[in-house]
């Protein structure tokens, strides 16, 4: 597929001066607010099936931290091995979904919680999306951490471009490098931030997680918007 620089693809183009900005999380906040209803089912949604895949397969460290695939180390044993794979494609896969819903809301168009699962036209590029984000940050991170952290923020346009783009695993890999390798720092802050505010929920009993756990997709798929969508 070609890169969305390359002027090719219609309505899309780089914004002629992105930059990463933190009130994108505050845009996706208000966003979130407008359809609170709709994005709390979604999350009950996603904990049912994680629940669901873990009755299943057992515990498989699945995770519902912002909708960001799992950057946990694999381990070397068979079954903690199988149950690491399952976790980062499961993860990738509901990160994507809330990615997908994301992008329908800021474009005005209606969403639902069963959006989630509208991502199965680009299940194999998404799940390949997926490990290779994971493995670049789990590599990155047996570095003495920070290069981890470094390249989770450069990578964390890779699903939107894939779920939203529809570009190839490999391709997205490398534009949302590119996009933002000129802002580093400032896209590996903006990415732990909204991870972060993802999570906050976590602090009220767990229970406000239902609340914030949207906020991470929203916060990349605006910002995304930001590099990406033509004006």
């Amino acid at each position: 597929m070609t890169d969305l620089d390359d002027g090719d693809q219609p309505g899309w183009k780089f914004s002629t001066t992105p930059r990463v900005r933190f009130g994108a999380i505050g845009d996706a906040w208000e966003l979130l607010l407008k359809h609170l209803g709709t994005w709390i089912l979604t999350v009950i949604l996603l904990i049912l099936c994680q629940g669901a895949i873990n009755a299943v397969f057992g515990p498989s460290f699945v995770s519902i931290r912002g909708g960001r695939p799992a950057l946990h180390a694999v381990k070397l044993a068979p079954g903690q091995l199988f149950q690491s794979i399952l976790s980062i494609a499961v993860n990738g896969f509901f990160l994507g979904g809330m990615v997908r819903m994301a992008a329908k809301q800021i474009r005005g168009l209606p969403i639902r919680a069963l959006d989630l699962f509208e991502v199965v036209d680009v299940l194999p590029q998404l799940l390949l999306a997926s490990f290779l984000v994971s493995l670049a940050t789990l590599v990155g991170l047996s570095i003495c951490i920070v290069p981890g952290l470094i390249l989770a923020g450069l990578l964390m346009f890779t699903i939107p471009l894939v779920v939203d783009g529809r570009m190839e695993a490999t391709a997205a890999f490398g534009q949302s490098i590119r996009a933002l390798q000129g802002q580093w720092l400032s896209a590996t802050f903006f990415h732990m931030v909204a991870g972060l505010a993802a999570v906050l929920g976590f602090l009220l009993c767990g229970v406000g997680v239902v609340v914030t756990a949207p906020l991470y997709a929203l916060s990349i798929t605006v910002l995304y918007r930001d590099f990406f969508w033509r004006k």
